[in-house]
This record gives structure tokens, sequence and C-alpha cells, in this order.
């Protein structure tokens, strides 16, 4: 008998099998796949790592600005492969140790749950006292495709060989981000949004506008306000999209890149409470049914790595006998694309009687020094000039969002993240004047 029963391995399920071991429980982890879900092993890790590679070949190609002399660089498509598989390996290999070295058992096969309290993986019967469904979630697919000329992520971060051209469905975050690999490899690429916009999950289009400005003159063609009506394969190396404007667009290959949709299989006879293809969960994680909890993707939007994480905490810690609560309001997003985007909390669109705080890269020093210019940070506060909202976009913004986060969960004012004493020279440079903006006390901006 298990105290704890985790069906799942990704970002939410190893977090949680790590903190209930923390809490004294006995338990175990069933993984179907590989152990780390999709994070390490079709999304976050392997896009980071194929995204550093173009990051190096664009340096070298810059490298003339920073005043070296190189020669033409040549991009190596199955070494940039091999390391992103190397990098992978070495992180999962490392989530294995983590949960073996707390005591945490991994179960390998397709678990089900026959009843509360009792799972099934193949035709072994596993008893715990609480269940925790992390089962996270698969690309969503509009239409059947066909995998060897029409893609997924799973085969995009598998491919053999860098196909001539591609033409990506979906220009949210993943279509933005694989745009930003393929270009920067040298494909042609074109990608096509059904909404009016990209990054329609941006509710700002001063940030989105710098990112399409930029999409474009990397190459990449922007198709927004059309539909992908219908993809046919011409032949082995070409194929044909019908766009609903009428447009036809040929490439090699066709990513779908629509978002992703929770695992909900294996659970239908359970009767938990499932609304709009997600699981239903209160603050604490809990289901419909006492002893099962649901943590990740499956719970439904954002389906993001680090909330999944954090809702595999709450669960792991309410099903140790706690009483956690999970709080949405600070959830950082970041988009990788060149350059990129970190928001958290709320837009200025959403903000009554906002007051807002503005600074952009080209007045930080560190940014001249880079060749990285391009972007800005924007504070959104209430009328009380506490934080609502944090938004960068420029290089390394992922990196600079924690303090945004910092100051929406803990709904301090903009001034006091303005005051603090931020080092020289640095990127974070461009926050300090941002906070101080919103109360128009910013040093340096010019007005």
């Amino acid at each position: 008998m298990y105290d704890i029963c985790i069906i799942g391995s990704g970002s939410a399920g190893y977090v949680a099998g790590i903190r209930g071991a923390q809490l004294g429980k006995k338990v175990c982890v069933v993984e179907r796949g590989e152990i780390g879900g999709v994070c390490l092993n079709q999304g976050c890790i392997p896009t980071k790592a194929i995204l550093a590679s173009v990051g190096i070949l664009q340096n070298i190609k810059n490298a003339k600005k920073f005043g070296i002399k190189v020669g033409s660089p040549e991009m190596d498509f199955q070494e940039i492969m091999k390391r992103k598989d190397i990098i992978v390996k070495r992180l999962t290999s490392g989530v294995k140790f983590l949960l073996k070295q707390n005591g945490v058992e991994i179960i390998n096969g397709e678990a089900s749950i026959k009843e509360p309290g009792c799972l099934l993986v193949g035709d072994k019967e596993i008893r715990a006292k609480s269940i925790i469904i992390c089962t996270g979630s698969s690309p969503f697919l509009p239409f059947k495709i066909d995998r060897e000329y029409v893609l997924t992520s799973d085969e995009a971060l598998n491919l053999e060989r860098l196909p001539k051209s591609i033409l990506i469905i979906g220009a949210g975050a993943i279509g933005v981000e694989f745009a930003t690999i393929f270009v920067g490899l040298g494909a042609k690429v074109a990608l096509v949004e059904m909404l009016p916009s990209i990054l329609p999950e941006i509710k700002d289009e001063k940030i989105v506008s710098v990112v399409r400005k930029e999409l474009k003159s990397q190459g990449i063609e922007i198709i927004e306000g059309s539909k992908v009506e219908k993809v046919e394969k011409i032949e082995a190396n070409r194929g044909v999209s019908l766009l609903s404007t009428g447009k036809e667009v040929e490439a090699e290959r066709v990513l779908v890149a629509c978002g992703r949709s929770p695992n909900l299989e294996g659970f239908e006879d359970l009767r938990l409470k499932i609304k709009d293809n997600k699981i239903v969960v209160d603050s604490g994680m809990r289901t419909s049914i006492p002893g099962i909890y649901a943590a990740g993707d499956i719970t439904g939007a954002p389906l993001l790595a680090h909330k999944a994480s954090s809702e595999g905490v709450i669960a792991a810690e309410n099903a140790s006998g706690l009483n956690s609560i999970m709080d949405y309001n600070s959830i950082p997003n970041c988009i990788f694309s060149n350059p990129e985007i970190a928001c958290v909390g709320k837009f200025e669109s959403e903000v009554p009687d906002a007051r807002v705080g503005e600074y952009r890269f080209q007045g930080v020093g560190k940014a001249l020094c880079i060749e990285e210019t391009r972007g800005f940070v924007k504070v959104v506060a209430d009328k009380d000039c506490k934080v609502k909202g944090v938004q960068i976009v420029g290089t390394h913004a992922s990196d600079l969002i924690p303090i945004g986060v910092m100051g929406v969960k803990n709904k301090i004012k903009a001034e006091e993240l303005g005051e603090l004493i931020y080092p020289h020279p640095t990127l974070s440079e461009c926050l300090k004047e941002a906070f101080l903006d919103v109360t128009r006390s910013a040093i340096h901006k010019h007005r």
C-alpha cells in the first residue's frame, strides 16, 4: 500500500513525487513513456537546446559588429540534433536519480484507475491512499495528418534533416518558437494564423508588433486572419496548402502548432467531473472524487511546465494532509521568439484606471554593449501604484521576469521595486526605470 501513487512523470508528476517523499510518504510514480514527460522529452528542453544553436549561429554572423572577423559559418543539422538528444538524456537521467534518491519508486507501464485507491498497471493492481493524475497533454490536431509530410512538434524535434521549406499552422507560442528555430537554421518559413494577429495570447499589440517586425526581418512570411482549409501532398518532397483566402502555399513540410489537448483517456469510467476538455479541480488540486487529485496540463490552461510543477507540489502537500492553495495570479508566461516575450499578471487593457510605466532597452548601457536594443519593459499598476502586471519584450526577457512575478504576487508598489538598487551595467536596469516610470520618477527616460 502506497500513501501516494502518481500517474505520469512530467513536470507535475515527478515534482509531486519528490514533494510527497519529502513529507515522509511512501510514493510511486507510474510512467508509460520516458521519465520527464513532454517538457524534458518533446517540449521545453529540446526546443531550447536547438534555439541555443540558432543563437550561436546568429552571433557568429553578427560578429563583425563586435570587431571580430570570422569565416562563413556552416550549420550541421545532425550535430545540432545530436547535442539536443544528449542534453535531454542528461536531464531525464537526472530526474530518475532525484526520484530514486528521494525513495520514490518508478513503475513502468500504462496506468488506469480501477476505483478510488486502486490502479491497474497491466495486470498488476496497485493500491494507494491517494492518487494524483499528471498525464499531461498531446498536440492538438485540427485534422488527420500524414506524419511523414505533416508534422507535430514531436516529429519536428526528431527530423533527420532540415526541410528546405516549412509551413507552420498556428502562430501562438509554439508556432512562433518553431518559426524562429527553422528560419534560424536556414529554412524558408511561412507562418499562418487563423485569428487576426499572431501571438493571440499576448493582449498588447505594441508588444506583438515588435516580434512581428523581427520575424518578418528574419525572412518569415506571416499570414494572419487565414485558415488552412486543405493540405495536399503532391510528391515526396513537396506539398501545397490551400488557405481560406484562396491563396496556396507550397512547402516541403507542414507543422501543426495549434496548441495541445489534455490526455483524458483512461478515466472515462471514473465519472470524474470534466469540463471544457479538462479535469475540474479546486484550488487544492482536488478532483470531484475524494482521494484523487490532478495536476499539470490535465487541469487545463495555461499549459506551462512551471505551472504544472507548482500544481504538483500543491497536490502532493494536500495528499499528505496539509492545506495548500494554488495561486494562479502570478504565473509567468514566456515565449522564446527572437526577441523573447515574458509576461506576468494583467495587461493594461485588463486594469481599470491603470498607471503604466515603460522603458526601452535602447536606453540601457548593457543592451547597447551586447547589440540587443530591441524591445521594452512595461509595468501595469492600479490607481494605488500596486503592480498588477509586467510585460517584457527583448533579449533575456524570460530571465528578467521573476522580479515582476514577485511584484504581482506580493502586490508591491511600483516605486518600492524601483527604489531597489539594481546592478550596473545590466539589463535589469530596464526594469528599474519602468517601475519608476509608473510615478514618472524614471531618471534616464527622455520625455
